[in-house]
């Protein structure tokens, strides 16, 4: 014999299974919900065009773009540290007339976009901010890479496990989302007990340099080119 109660779970699941096989699209139809439940899940704040930053540790805060290309967000908080982790740099107009120390990180929010290498240097970045100020930690949405950085620097400050630190930075922003290849470079980087070896440390170095300096460099290329080729032709 089946029970009301088993009776009425049968009719439910295949009353849903019939429901979502009649959607024409059901993955468009989920990746809607998514989103919707993704409204939901920050608040119902536009992380495009409303700051929102959130106090991660004591004088480390973990924010959207909008929050830390704001003058007064800056100001407010005190920073003296802004560490960008996103494919464009904020305006320059965002620190005229300031003493705030910058450090960009150019990145894509994809699973094969190599963050690893740059949490040495990263995190240097975040210690230095803490000792002199406040630092702000951004990316586009404050919710994948720059939730990344904070996440490997609170793993390597107080040597905990990843599971640990995206808990605790997750209690202070609710909506983080490391997207799973940085999960996976986090769980790494605690297999190599918070470590990263010497040549990609100097790949992340250079390549950050590079695009510091990259009309010196392009100057200094061409000066080169323009002394050393006509010297070479007058040899041979």
């Amino acid at each position: 014999m089946i029970s009301v109660r088993g009776f009425l779970v049968g009719m439910l699941r295949s009353a849903f299974v019939v429901a979502f096989l009649s959607i024409p699209n059901p993955v468009s139809a989920l990746t809607g919900f998514k989103s919707w439940s993704r409204k939901a899940l920050y608040h119902k704040v536009d992380l495009c065009t409303q700051s929102c930053y959130s106090q991660i540790i004591p004088g480390l805060y973990l924010s959207n773009a909008r929050a830390a290309a704001d003058r007064n967000v800056l100001r407010h908080l005190n920073i003296t540290h802004v560490l960008t982790v996103e494919a464009h740099r904020l305006p320059k107009s965002t620190f005229l007339d300031t003493n705030i120390n910058t450090l960009f990180i150019r990145a894509f929010d994809t699973p094969h976009t190599n963050l690893l290498a740059y949490f040495p240097m990263s995190n240097a970045f975040i210690e230095e901010g803490l000792q002199k100020g406040n630092v702000i930690v951004h990316c586009h949405f404050g919710v994948s890479r720059s939730a990344t950085l904070v996440i490997a620097f609170i793993m390597q400050k107080y040597k905990i496990s990843y599971e640990q630190a995206y808990n605790f930075v997750r209690q202070r922003r609710r909506f983080i989302n490391p997207n799973p290849g940085f999960v996976s470079q986090l769980k790494e980087y605690q297999r190599l007990n918070y470590d990263v070896n010497g040549f990609q440390r100097f790949e992340a170095f250079m390549n950050v340099n590079a695009r510091r300096h990259k009309y010196k460099i392009a100057s200094l290329a061409a000066l080169v080119v323009g002394v050393l080729v006509p010297l070479a032709v007058l040899i041979v």
